[in-house]
Order: C-alpha cells, then sequence, then structure tokens
C-alpha cells in the first residue's frame, strides 16, 4: 500500500501510466477479503487494478512458499508493461541474506534480490525494487502519517515458515546484539551482488568456449577448475531461469557429467530440470511425464512433450493427406520395435538404429511423436516420413513439425 500510494504521487511528475495487479493464491481463508479490499483501495486512487486467481498445486516438492512464489511470478510473467514494481524492503533484504545462506547457495543468493533486473523471459519488462534501503519500520511510519490501512497477512506470524522463524525469532536477537544489523546485513548483499557481477562476466567469458547451443561441452567443462566449472554450471542454470541448486548438488552434478563411465547415463535431479550426458554435451531437460497417445482430428497445433507438434496443410510436400483418410490418425510415443523407410533408395530399418545414427539423445526418444495411420507408421519427428506416405507433386500434403530442446 506504500508503495501503490508512492508511485500514484510520483506518476504526476514523472508521467508514467500506473496500474496494480494482484495475485490471488487461494491459500487463506481471507483471500477473497483481500481481493475485495484491494478493489476499493484501487477504486478510491483511480488506479486501474487487475487480478489473476492461480493454483498453487503440488507443494511437496518445493514447500508452500516456494510453490506460491513460482505460480505468482507465472502470472507476472503474463503481465503487459515495461516495469514490474515491488515492495521488498530493507528487512526482507536482511531475511533473504540469511535464509540462502542457510542453505548455501553461493555468491548468487548471498547477493540477495537485486534492486533492478530483466524480468526472466520477458524481453522488454523489467523488474524494480525502490524500497530495499527502507527499513520496515519507515515504511509503517510513511503508513500511519498518510493514514493508509493495509491487510497483515496472518500466515507472516507462522513461523513454521523459515522466513518468519528468522524474522520473529532471529533478527530480533541479532539487533539487540547488534544493532543496526539490517542495514549492515543488506549492505552486504550489495557487496556481494559486485562479487557476483564479476563471476558473471567470468562465466560470460567460459561461455564462449563450453557452450554450444545452449549445452555443455564436457570436455571444456571438465578443463575448468572446479570453482570455475560450478560457476559456469550457475551461469547456465540461470540463463535457463531454474531455480538454483546447493553446493552439494552442485558438485554431484560436475561429478557425475564430468567422470561418469561414457557408457553410463547420467541424470542429475536439479529440481524442475534434469541434468543429462550425451556424448560429448550435457543437456538440461525439463521434467516431463510420459506422452499419452492421441487421436489426430484435424487441429493445426497439439499439445506434445512439452512443446507444440505442428501439422500444416501444404501443397506437394509432407504426407499425403488423401492417403490419411477412412483410418484413424493417431499421435504416439515409441514402444519399441517399429520400423520405418524415410528414404526410398534404401530398406526399411529399425526406428532405434535411426534414432541412434541420427545423434537424438535417448531421453528425446522416449518422448518423440510417431504419427500412426491405423497401425502403419507414417511420420516420425527428427527421422521423416514413411516414403510410402510422402506427397506427390500437385497432391494436397500435412507436414508435420516438432522441436523440443
Amino acid at each position: 500500500m506504500v508503495l501503490l500510494h508512492l508511485l500514484r504521487v510520483l506518476s504526476r511528475s514523472l508521467g508514467y501510466r500506473l496500474s496494480a495487479f494482484h495475485v490471488h493464491h487461494g491459500l487463506s481463508p481471507h483471500a477473497h477479503d483481500w481481493l475485495s479490499f484491494c478493489e476499493r483501495s484501487c477504486e478510491a486512487l483511480d488506479i486501474p487494478l487487475k487480478t489473476s486467481h492461480v493454483d498453487v498445486g503440488d507443494v511437496a516438492a518445493s514447500g508452500l512458499e516456494a510453490a506460491a512464489r513460482r505460480v505468482r511470478y507465472g502470472a507476472f510473467a503474463e503481465l503487459d508493461a515495461d516495469w514490474l514494481v515491488l515492495a521488498h524492503q530493507r528487512d526482507d533484504q536482511a531475511e533473504t541474506l540469511l535464509f540462502n545462506l542457510l542453505r548455501g547457495t553461493g555468491w548468487t543468493g548471498a547477493a540477495a534480490m537485486p534492486a533492478v533486473r530483466d524480468f526472466p523471459g520477458r524481453p522488454g519488462m523489467c523488474l524494480l525494487r525502490p524500497l530495499l534501503d527502507v527499513s520496515r519500520r519507515e515504511i509503517a511510519g510513511y503508513a500511519r502519517a498518510n493514514k493508509l490501512t493495509w491487510i497483515e497477512d496472518e500466515s507472516n506470524l507462522d513461523a513454521r515458515h523459515a522466513r518468519n522463524f528468522l524474522r520473529h525469532d532471529i533478527l530480533p536477537l541479532l539487533r539487540e546484539r547488534f544493532p543496526g544489523c539490517d542495514a549492515v546485513l543488506a549492505r552486504a548483499a550489495g557487496h556481494f551482488a559486485e562479487g557476483e557481477s564479476l563471476f558473471a562476466q567470468l562465466a560470460e567469458l567460459d561461455a564462449r568456449v563450453a557452450l554450444r547451443d545452449g549445452r555443455i561441452i564436457v570436455a571444456e567443462l571438465a578443463r575448468l577448475e572446479a570453482a570455475r566449472a560450478r560457476n559456469l554450471l550457475r551461469h547456465v542454470l540461470k540463463l535457463k531461469g531454474v531455480p538454483m541448486p546447493d553446493s552439494a548438488r552442485l558438485d554431484e552434478a560436475l561429478r557425475q557429467v564430468c567422470h561418469a563411465a561414457a557408457d553410463r547415463r547420467v541424470a542429475v535431479d536439479l529440481g524442475s530440470v534434469v541434468l543429462r550426458r550425451h556424448r560429448d554435451e550435457s543437456w538440461l531437460v525439463p521434467k516431463l511425464a510420459p506422452p499419452l497417445a492421441i487421436e489426430w482430428c484435424g487441429e493445426e497445433t497439439m499439445d506434445w512433450g512439452g512443446a507444440q507438434l505442428c501439422l500444416e496443410r501444404v501443397e506437394g510436400n509432407g504426407i499425403a493427406l488423401e492417403r490419411l483418410k477412412g483410418k484413424p490418425v493417431t499421435i504416439r510415443p515409441r514402444r519399441g520395435g517399429e520400423r520405418i523407410r524415410p528414404d526410398a533408395h534404401r530398406p526399411r530399418r529399425e526406428l532405434k538404429k535411426l534414432l541412434q545414427e541420427n545423434g537424438i539423445p535417448p531421453w528425446k526418444r522416449e518422448i518423440l511423436p510417431l504419427l500412426w495411420c491405423g497401425e502403419e507408421l507414417v511420420w516420425v519427428a527428427g527421422i521423416g516420413i514413411d516414403c510410402a506416405w510422402q506427397c506427390r507433386q500437385g497432391e494436397a500434403g500435412l507436414r508435420p513439425e516438432w522441436s523440443a530442446d
């Protein structure tokens, strides 16, 4: 509410267009009351309000706070804005620093929250935290002086949450023994941020040699000293928007990628992704459930294996559309034993061998879409169309395309 009031006052002289955004998590029994409060407050200030209802879903893997943050930032990513402004303040920064140090997240975590940064995955939108140097006490004083009303989230008192435990049990003891520690911790986060910036520049230099199409060249990673290799891996994870794992998990990932036997299938769980190795490269692969067979009913696009399968109608190219009529057309994952003949000058061959020859990684083979007409295999992503089904010049065709990193 203080941030909203400040931004409204400043908009008169700075001339930006201001709107507010409320995320309804549905976690509190008072969530609907909070939404009503935001609606009334924005109406009184003559500020447009947008809202989003989100489903936090399964919290077992990451915990409630992390799960709520993930869906909240997912909602933020849909906003049409140049700047997303958040009200984190100096006490929050101190809490974040302590929390991240206790998690062992290294320089990136110790840098806590930046005042300004690009919003991940949204070119043109930046995230701004203008109150990071302002204490909670000063903010409360501003609110009282300007007769602002606000709502206290009752979950902020629940010490079962790690941040609340630090806020209510640990920081008061630190303030008693070390007066002004919040400012000192926030300043330390700034020093760590400078260090992280230098490490990021080093990682960018290493990435020019060690990255190929966003994938890590294992031999180049193995040549780096351990701390520098970890720094590069953190850099790649940050570029991919992956929450940073702890140091022990990073060390295990590097050990397996760089030193496991060449014939071993490496798969290191890093939370939202799995780090895998294939031939001379290391890949970050999203966690995906195995796709289920679906029937094609003429759609131009279909969701498949974390990517879109496009089925474009063309002429003289692709699958002969006329031949698909009269039998069910289905998209299925591999089952094993399939054979296909994409080249008329070569015999029908085992799909398994074709996938190996084309360098398609083992985990990707499990989610590749295969298009069937009845019980005949027509097309395989990354391999091509069976020659018996290929469209001739002047015929109506269907050109399937699918690609997943």
